[in-house]
């Protein structure tokens, strides 16, 4: 992406009054959905506790039809859908990310989600999504403590 020079100096100096890049946060986005899917497909799967580092305490989640407030709404939430998931797969569309005030971070992007489930379903489901992360001295990650999911194109199903 082109960015005038202006725009170039306040993404410079972004990076050096933050702990982290666009592309720390990019990476951050697609490190979280890995553990998604190897939650469901793999050799060594990833328990729902692996996120408790990567939310908030108190998150706020509004996915479609569901609405956590909790770290352990959001954790009874991921064994719930895993439970229920024989695999599931995330293709995730470019991530626009955004600074904010207070060291926070935005990211919207686009991710299509197939899942084949337990019960002989399949999903298959364009989901628009925007998280809102904080910085935090304990960790050299990102904090999610805010995520909205919208669905925004149900592709197939069987």
């Amino acid at each position: 992406m082109q960015y005038p020079k202006a725009d170039y100096d306040q993404l410079i100096q972004h990076y050096a009054e933050r702990k982290f890049t666009q592309n720390d946060i990019k990476s951050f986005v697609h490190r979280v959905f890995s553990m998604y899917e190897r939650a469901t497909v793999g050799k060594v799967r990833v328990p729902a506790e692996a996120f408790a580092d990567l939310i908030d305490k108190n998150i706020h989640v509004d996915f479609p039809d569901y609405k956590i407030h909790s770290r352990q709404e959001f954790m009874e939430w991921h064994q719930w859908i895993h439970d229920l998931l024989l695999s599931d797969d995330h293709d995730i569309k470019s991530i626009d990310v955004s600074f904010l005030d207070d060291g926070k971070y935005e990211a919207q992007f686009n991710v299509r989600w197939r899942g084949d489930f337990k019960d002989g379903s399949f999903t298959d489901l364009n989901i628009e999504q925007r998280w809102i992360m904080y910085e935090s001295i304990e960790f050299d990650h990102p904090v999610i403590e805010q995520y909205v999911a919208e669905v925004i194109e149900h592709k197939a199903g069987k």
